[in-house]
């Protein structure tokens, strides 16, 4: 059994917590709006939650709220301890990434950049993909934590490499949601029916995204699988990261999910992209 944090309950936090419990670990949580732990221990601040912890994970929105959970007052960093594992499994920009493990390392905590896929339904059951950057020698503490609520980790390097790929694949993912979408559109234009185009299209390509989408758009997802606002903040990450202007179609589609969130739809799953006139 690990003792373990779990700083920030949206979709990915609550199922992490939640899979820790039922394989039998001791776990604290801290939510920016208290009262959503359910029956899970919470903790006034996310200081408090890594002095009680073996392993942290962090799961919020941006670097906004990440930067503020670390390196508040009353941060994870103000209370972790000497041998504490500390994860970030939010999906940040890699420049902020590079300044926490700097923090880290300079207060001698390790430290692991590991972003999550799977969706909510891989939170759910755990069955998430670890996107790990740091040491491949992974504590034990952490490999129990691990096991619990993912099916695999795949190591890419130093540590910022799990958040440089997971930004990677959230771009091409956002990419063939809008692509589908314009498929639709242009199936309809030229007079197919969309049903019959939709069904096809999901045979062929195929793939788990197209399926998402095309379920998606037959009946939006309740709870939705990932917001639109995250897709284009994920976006705006991987465009900065990238070199300025080198990547035509990613800047297409971060322009695509903007207009979409700027006509109210971003708090809709990101599938609303597919449907939503840009």
């Amino acid at each position: 059994m690990t003792k373990v944090a779990v700083v920030g309950l949206g979709i990915m936090g609550s199922g992490i917590a939640a899979n820790l419990v039922a394989h039998g670990h001791e776990v604290v949580v801290w939510n920016r709006t208290p009262g959503r732990a359910g029956g899970l221990t919470e903790v006034a601040t996310p200081a408090e939650a890594a002095t009680s912890a073996e392993v942290v994970f962090e799961v919020t929105a941006d670097d906004d709220s990440s930067r503020q959970v670390w390196l508040g007052a009353d941060g994870i960093l103000a209370g972790a301890r000497p041998g504490t594992v500390l994860v970030s499994s939010a999906t940040l920009s890699v420049d902020w990434v590079a300044e926490l493990a700097a923090a880290c390392a300079e207060r001698e905590l390790t430290f692991y950049d590991m972003p999550v896929t799977g969706g909510a339904a891989g939170a759910r059951t755990g069955n998430l993909v670890m996107l790990a950057g740091g040491d491949p020698a992974m504590p034990a503490t952490l490999e129990d934590a691990l096991a619990a609520i993912s099916k695999e980790v795949r190591h890419f390097g130093p540590v910022g490499a799990g958040t440089r790929f997971k930004l990677v694949l959230n771009a091409l993912q956002a990419t063939h949601m809008a692509a589908f979408g314009e498929a639709l559109k242009l199936a309809t234009a030229v007079g197919l029916d969309r049903e019959q185009v939709g069904r096809a299209l999901v045979d062929r390509p195929g793939g788990v995204i197209t399926e998402m989408a095309w379920q998606s758009v037959i009946a939006p997802p309740e709870p939705i699988n990932f917001s639109a606002e995250w897709a284009r903040k994920d976006l705006d990450y991987a465009a900065r990261m990238g070199q300025s202007g080198a990547h035509p179609i990613l800047d297409s589609v971060l322009s695509a999910f903007s207009a979409a969130v700027a006509q109210g739809h971003g708090q809709d799953d990101w599938s609303t992209v597919a449907v939503t006139p840009v």
